[in-house]
Parts: structure tokens; sequence; C-alpha cells
């Protein structure tokens, strides 16, 4: 029998006279054996090879609320015994909580089984959410659900599934509303029963880094699958294309931060910058605007070496974050371009686990080429903009007019088949006396005005008797919701989120009504 307590609290009788109370001999306080971890584990007291190659560390991970418990014991125990600090640097990190917004931990029942979430979303996809989850202050909520093994169908976890403990009968269920079927469920209390159906924990947050490795798998795919023929050889700066200088300067520059960041322990930081970069800029911009390159074959050879280079410095700034996903893409690339490298290809590593971190040169980095290649990308989005407000098929050409000073207008002509590539749309006129044309749809941005002609692409009187019905109805339901609103017995005594409901409503119309008067306009050529 044991007592856990202060030796001060005790009376010694508390077993009764006949049992006398003894101290525990091989009993050492759990924070005192950790204080000795980063040298004890090592060998200590003994001298040998490990303890002094490891001792002190580098860096020590931990969640804030052990920083006197745990980090300032070993600092302590560190400089008595070693006579020297066990590590140099020490990253607190936030803690993920239950969508309750308590801690995790056994004693609650709340824990989340990472075996769950990998079979549903994958380890990689779990591992780089989990890395944006890795602020310096804020604590994350994770709601999770149980799903359906059979139909998808997720229910909301409950304080009651988290603490619900079998007392030797049938174990708890969950029953789903849409099959009306009931499965047992996962839980740190118990082990589903063998051959039962099993409601897996599941958490619509990992979607993020699933929808992630898909994108980068897929695009990928795409690259290597437009390797055929890929043979390497220096390059030069004349073989470079604008959206080639413009991708080299943002792998340099993301490149640059990832390396900044990550040096001060900034994972999520990181996270999102590659991620920014790998989808926004790699996938959706450059893969697209390399398309007719690749598919032209005195382009080709140049075009290739380069998106080769790019993949395979973008698959070393991912590695720490999806390692296996990166490993397999890495492998594949060995085989389809064993030497590679901007600007003189060398061979690539056999493992990416053992690849150099990238370091892109800082003078590939061209602030204002950035600055063109936003605007040029404003202006395609606009272009796109157009066509989903007028429901123009993406298969009919248009015509564009830029009325800008000539600088940009030079910059303009010189990326004229992007908008045909991006846009299917040809590129006019650019320049300061460019005259809009009328019945045309119009955009305007810092130092552009640009025009889309729309005579003979869309019939104008049945687009304008359509928008000027939608802005009639539009009137009316504004008007019904600024009644309400002006109610000041609905406002005082109606629920907090039906007003708040109706507010949203309003805000949404009247934006709506601003949009549809402007286009309006804009085809009567006001």
């Amino acid at each position: 029998c044991w007592l856990i307590c202060s030796e001060t609290d005790l009376t010694g009788d508390e077993l009764g006279a006949a049992h006398k109370l003894m101290q525990d001999e091989d009993v050492l306080d759990t924070w005192f054996s950790s204080a000795l971890w980063p040298h004890a584990t090592l060998g200590w007291p003994d001298k040998n090879p490990d303890l002094d190659y490891f001792y002190p560390g580098s860096v020590l991970v931990t969640s804030r609320d052990i920083i006197t418990l745990w980090v300032a014991r070993m600092v302590l125990t560190g400089l008595y015994n070693m006579e020297d600090i066990p590590f140099k640097h020490v990253c607190i990190h936030p803690k993920i909580l239950d969508g309750f917004g308590q801690t995790m931990s056994k004693s609650k029942g709340n824990g989340v089984d990472p075996m769950d979430l990998i079979d549903k979303y994958g380890v990689d996809a779990v591992r780089f959410t989990i890395a944006s989850f890795a602020g310096e202050t804020q604590d994350v909520r994770l709601p999770v659900g149980y799903e359906d093994p059979e139909t998808g169908e997720v229910v909301p976890q409950t304080l009651e599934h988290q603490t619900t403990i079998p007392a030797g009968g049938e174990k708890p269920r969950i029953k789903f509303p849409k099959s009306g079927k009931s499965y047992q469920y996962t839980s740190p209390w118990f082990d589903p029963d063998p051959g039962e159906k099993v409601a897996r924990i599941v958490s619509e947050r990992f979607e993020y880094g699933r929808n992630f490795c898909n994108k980068l798998w897929n695009a990928s795919r795409f690259a290597m699958l437009n390797l055929e023929g890929y043979t390497p050889a220096p390059l030069s700066e004349s073989d470079l294309t604008m959206e080639d200088r413009w991708i080299l300067s943002r792998l340099s520059t993301v490149a640059e931060e990832m390396t900044t960041v990550l040096s001060r322990y900034q994972i999520d930081v990181a996270t999102r910058a590659i991620r920014d970069f790998t989808w926004n800029e790699f996938c959706d911009w450059y893969l697209e605007m390399i398309k007719p390159r690749l598919w032209d074959e005195e382009q080709k050879p140049a075009a290739q070496r380069v998106l080769v280079g790019v993949l395979d410095a973008l698959l070393r700034l991912l590695q720490p974050f999806v390692p296996f996903i990166t490993e397999e893409l890495w492998q594949r690339l060995n085989e389809i371009a064993p030497e590679r490298g901007l600007f003189t290809p060398k061979k690539g590593a056999e493992s990416i686990m053992i690849a150099a971190w990238p370091e892109p040169p800082k003078d590939w980095q061209d602030p204002q080429l950035e600055k063109r290649f936003e605007r040029l990308q404003e202006m395609i989005v606009a272009v796109r903009n157009i066509r989903a407000v007028y429901k123009i098929s993406p298969a009919v050409p248009l015509q564009l007019f830029l009325r800008c000073e000539s600088s940009v207008a030079d910059d303009m002509q010189n990326v004229a088949g992007q908008f045909d590539n991006l846009a299917k749309t040809l590129l006019e006129s650019a320049g300061a006396d460019v005259q809009r044309p009328s019945g045309s749809a119009t955009f305007s941005l810092n130092d552009v005005d640009g025009f889309i002609a729309l005579e003979g692409i869309i019939d104008l009187e049945a687009e304008l008797e359509r928008l000027r019905g939608e802005a009639e109805k539009l009137e009316k339901h504004i008007t019904a919701s600024e009644k309400k609103l002006a109610n000041k017995n609905f406002v005082d005594r109606a629920p907090a989120d039906v007003v708040a409901g109706v507010q949203e409503t309003l805000a949404g119309n009247q934006k709506q009504l601003q949009s549809v008067l402007k286009t309006i306009d804009e085809l009567e050529g006001k």
C-alpha cells in the first residue's frame, strides 16, 4: 500500500498502530528525473563519445505549460552536472485542443488517435496540416466527428462521447441519422469489438493538407509527363522567357523566406509560404503559362530544363513537411531526369532525404518583374471575371483593349500570347490613346483601364432586359430587409442571430445590386 503525500502531512497512524509507515527508497519525482534527461540518456555520469557529441543539443521543442516544470529544471541540472546548458534554443509551440477548448489528455478521454486520421487523409496530409497549426502563441481547436464507415456521414463528437466508459456491458455506439445505423466508435477508454465496423474519428481541418498533397501530386505528374525527350544542358539568360525569370525570382524569394522563418522555428509561416508558392504560383500560373512551349518542339528543350530545375528545388523545400510524397516524386524524377539543375545540370541525390537544402541565388530576385507579373495576373483574372458575369463560354475568343502608359503597353505586348493562352483573349491594342469600344465591359486596375468588346458576343438587348429584371428583384428584397430593420419591435425582440442574418442579407443584396447596375451602365455605354 502506498500513500502519496508530503511527509509533513503524516500523523503516523494512517494504517493503524500495528503498521509502521516506511518511505520508499526507489521513488524519484517525475520532473526531477525528466530534468536529468538531456545527459542521463547519454550515459552520464560516465564519459563516452555520445555524451561528448550530443550534449549540449541544439533545440528543445515543448509546450508553454511545462516551462518551469521541465525546461528550467533541465537547465539547472545541466549547469550543475555538466557545467553547460542542455540546449541553445527552446521552441515553445501551441497546444492542440479539442473542439470544446479542452486540453487533450488521457484522463479526459478526448485524445485523437493519429492512425484514424492517417487512414482517412494520409500521413503527409496530417503532417502538413499539423505543421500549419504550429504558430507561436495561439492554441488550436480541433473539432472532430465520427464517420459512418459505409456512407461517409459525419456525426460531431460530443462531451458524452468523450466520457462514456462501458461498465462491463455492451460497448457504446453512435447512431447516424441518414443511414439509421449505429456503430461502435474509437475511444481511449475501450477498443471496439473484433469484427465490428467502426466509426472512426475524422476532422475537416485535415482536408487542407489532403487537398494540398493532391495538388502537388497532380502538378508534379503533369510536369513529368511533359519531360519526354528531356536532355540536360546548361541554360543561359537568353534562354529564359519572362515567365521563367518570374518563377525563378519567386523561387529564390520563397526559398530565402523559408530559410529565415525555419531558423526562427516559425513552422506555420513556412508552410503557408511554400503552399502559396506551390499552389498559387507554380501550379495555377507557371504550369499553365509554359504549356504552349512544352508542346512546341523548338521551345520545348529550354522550357523542360527550367521546369525540371524548379520542380527539383520545390520538392526539396517541401520535404520536411511532406516527406513521403516528395520521396516518391524524387525517385520518379531521378528516373526521368537524373541530371538536372539551374543553371548547370548535375546528378540528383539518390534520396531527397540527403539532398541539399535549396539556396537559389539572390540575384535571381527581381521585385520589379514580380510587380509587372502581378499586373498581368490581375488583368487575366479581370477578363475571366467578365466571362463569368456575362456567361460567355471559355471557347469564345474575346478582344481586349488597354488604356495605359507606353511602358505598361510594351510590357503587355511582350506577353500578349499569355492573354490568348490563359484567357482565350486577343490583345488588340494597348496605349495611352486607346478608346473604349461601344457596348463593352470594363475593368480598372491601378495603372490600366481595360475594355472587352461584347458586340456580337452577347445579345445586348436581351442581356439588358435580364439585368434590369434582376435589379428590380434585388431592390424589392432590399426594401423588405430595410423595413424589417426599421421596425424597433423586430430588432428588440427577435433573436440576435436572426437580426444579424437580415443585416447580412441586406448587405449582400446591396452589393449585388451595385454590381448589376454597374454592368447595366457598361452595356448602355455610360
